[in-house]
């Protein structure tokens, strides 16, 4: 198999377990990968057990940002090696990584502005950031 394919799926199944530890549905992940990893052997599948939870609890924890970006260079290291070894296992990782449940949609913020100015008025607005308004009209400013 292409070795750049291999680190490309390697990549994208680390991204992707990162990912699903902190959702709901990370028993079924966490399971599916313990089969995979653990290639039937229970010793194995023990190893890779402990793996995962561990990243779930960093995963959960507030404060696990920066653990969580170290986490997701280790799991690719870690799936790229397992490819290495059991290059027949692609296919199964990569059904994996289509199992995974879908990224939750990044939050966003909507802002609502409404100005009204009558006669000579005038209406000045302003989102982020500092507003200084001079009036020189007068002569002054």
């Amino acid at each position: 198999m292409n070795p750049e394919w291999l680190a490309a799926l390697a990549a994208a199944g680390a991204a992707g377990l990162v990912g699903a530890a902190a959702e709901d549905a990370w028993q079924t992940t966490r399971d599916r990968f313990v089969r995979l990893l653990g290639r039937g052997d229970p010793e194995q599948s023990e190893r890779a057990g402990r793996r995962l939870d561990a990243l779930r609890d960093v995963a959960r924890r507030a404060d696990g940002g920066a653990e969580l970006a170290q986490a997701r260079g280790a799991w690719r290291v870690r799936l790229q090696d397992f490819l290495a070894d059991h290059p027949d296992a692609a296919a199964e990782l990569q059904a994996a990584i289509a199992a995974f449940p879908p990224p939750a949609p990044a939050a966003s913020t909507t802002y609502r502005q409404s100005g009204k100015a009558e006669g000579h008025g005038r209406v000045i607005m302003n989102q982020h950031g500092d507003l200084t308004v001079r009036d020189t009209r007068d002569g002054r400013g």
